[in-house]
C-alpha cells in the first residue's frame, strides 16, 4: 500500500514528463540567477562612472524623479530639458530618457528619494521582486518553476535596468489571483493600481468587461480615480498637465527612434526595425490591436476562465506601440494560469515552442544589448514584437485545441 501511494504522489507531481528534482533545480535556478542581478547591479556593473553614481539603467531616472518630487519639482521631470538639467545638477551624468509615468507613480517613488541610489535600488527591486514572486506562486502553485523559467529574461531584465516590470506583473498576478476567486472588489483595486502604467492593464481590463465583470470594473475605476485623486493632493494640478504634455511628445519622439527600440516587444518597433514607414508601421500595429481585442474578447466569451485570464494577459503587447522587455514580466502571471491546461495528453508538445517564443520576445533585447546595440538602433531587425504575437495567438489555438 506504501508503495502504491509513493507512486500515485510521483505522479501527481511530475510535470510535462519532468521528475520532481528537476523541477527544482530549475526554481533553484532562477532564484540564484535573480539573487545575482541584484547583487551585480549593486556593484555597479554596467551601471555606474568613475564616480560611483549610478549613471545607466533606467532606476537612475527613477531616483532622480523620486528627489524631484521631494523638492517639489516633479513637474520639470515631465519636461526633457529640465529632466537633463536635473540630471546634472543631481548626478552630475545625462542620458537620453524622457517621463512619461502617470503622476501616481511619482508618489510611488517619492519615499526612495530620501535614501542613496543604492540602498534605494536594493529597496526597490526586493520589495517589487518579493511582491512579484509571492503574486505569481499564488497563482503556479507546482508549476512554479517553470513559470519563472518560461519569463526570465523579462525578469532578469527588469532587475538589470532597476524598471518596474515586476511590480506590474505582480499587481496583474494579484487581480488574476482575486478575479479567479470572484474577489472582484480586491480583483478591481489591484487593476485599478495599474494607472502606474495603464497599457499594462488593457487587456485585464477588457476581459472583465468581456466577461460582464462590472463589479470588479467598477472597483477599478474607483481605485484609479483615488490614486489619481491623491496624486493631485500631493503634487497638485500642474503635475498632471505637465504629465499630458509630455505624453504627446512620446509619440513624436518614437517616430524619431529616439528610444532603445531593440529593447521593445512592439509590432510597430518590429516593423521600423525591417525598414517600415512609421505611417505603415503604425498601421500594421492597429491590425494587430484589432486582432488582439477579438483574440481577448473570444477567449472570455469561450475558454475556461484561467485560460482566457492567460490570453488576456499575452494578448496585452498588441494593444501598443509603446511596450518594453521588462512589461513582459507578465509572461510569469500568464504561464501560471496556462500551464494547468497545457499539461494535458495533446497539448504537451507546445510547452517547448511557447517558452521559445516568450525567450525571443522578452530576450532579444538583452541579446542586442549585449552585441553594442546603440539606442534608437536596431542591428538586423527585432523580432521581439512578432514573437510576442505569435505567442498570444498560438495560446488561443492552443487552448481551444480538445484534447483526445
Amino acid at each position: 500500500h506504501g508503495q502504491v501511494t509513493q507512486m500515485a504522489v510521483n505522479r501527481a507531481h511530475r510535470i510535462f514528463g519532468l521528475k520532481p528534482l528537476f523541477l527544482h533545480v530549475m526554481t533553484f535556478i532562477v532564484f540564484v540567477n535573480i539573487v545575482a542581478a541584484i547583487l551585480f547591479t549593486l556593484l555597479g556593473v554596467d551601471t555606474s562612472d568613475a564616480s560611483g553614481e549610478f549613471a545607466a539603467g533606467d532606476f537612475g531616472i527613477f531616483h532622480i524623479v523620486a528627489r524631484l518630487a521631494l523638492l517639489g519639482r516633479v513637474s520639470e521631470a515631465y519636461d526633457f530639458a529640465a529632466l537633463q538639467q536635473a540630471q546634472l545638477d543631481l548626478n552630475a551624468t545625462a542620458y537620453f530618457m524622457t517621463w512619461s509615468y502617470p503622476p501616481p507613480f511619482n508618489a510611488v517613488l517619492a519615499p526612495l528619494g530620501l535614501l542613496g541610489w543604492k540602498l534605494a535600488y536594493a529597496v526597490f527591486s526586493i520589495l517589487t521582486v518579493a511582491a512579484f514572486l509571492w503574486a505569481v506562486s499564488r497563482l503556479s502553485g507546482r508549476y512554479l518553476g517553470l513559470v519563472l523559467m518560461a519569463s526570465l529574461p523579462a525578469i532578469l531584465v527588469t532587475i538589470r535596468t532597476g524598471q518596474n516590470g515586476c511590480l506590474t506583473a505582480a499587481l496583474a498576478a494579484g487581480a488574476c489571483v482575486f478575479a479567479l476567486n470572484t474577489k472582484d472588489q480586491r480583483a478591481g483595486l489591484a487593476l485599478g493600481a495599474l494607472i502606474i502604467k495603464p497599457h499594462i492593464g488593457l487587456g485585464l481590463g477588457l476581459w472583465a468587461l468581456a466577461t460582464g465583470r462590472m463589479k470588479l470594473l467598477l472597483w477599478a475605476v474607483l481605485g484609479t480615480a483615488l490614486l489619481c485623486f491623491l496624486s493631485v493632493l500631493v503634487f497638485g494640478t500642474e503635475v498632471w498637465i505637465a504629465f499630458f504634455e509630455a505624453t504627446r511628445d512620446t509619440g513624436g519622439r518614437l517616430d524619431e527612434g529616439r528610444y532603445p527600440a531593440f529593447r521593445m516587444a512592439s509590432i510597430y518597433a518590429g516593423m521600423l526595425s525591417f525598414g517600415a514607414s512609421p505611417s505603415i508601421s503604425f498601421a500594421v500595429q492597429a491590425l494587430a490591436a484589432i486582432l488582439g481585442l477579438f483574440g481577448t474578447v473570444y477567449a472570455a466569451r469561450k475558454l475556461p476562465t484561467r485560460s482566457s485570464l492567460a490570453i488576456a494577459l499575452l494578448m496585452t503587447p498588441l494593444f501598443t506601440p509603446y511596450f518594453f522587455d521588462y512589461d513582459l514580466a507578465l509572461y510569469a502571471p500568464a504561464f501560471a494560469l496556462l500551464l494547468p491546461a497545457l499539461d494535458e495528453k495533446g497539448r504537451r508538445s507546445f510547452l517547448l515552442p511557447m517558452i521559445a517564443l516568450a525567450w525571443v520576445a522578452s530576450g532579444s533585447g538583452l541579446y542586442f544589448d549585449a552585441n553594442g546595440a546603440d539606442q534608437g538602433q536596431i542591428t538586423g531587425g527585432t523580432f521581439a514584437g512578432f514573437a510576442a504575437a505569435a505567442l498570444a495567438f498560438l495560446a488561443l489555438a492552443v487552448t481551444r485545441k480538445r484534447t483526445p
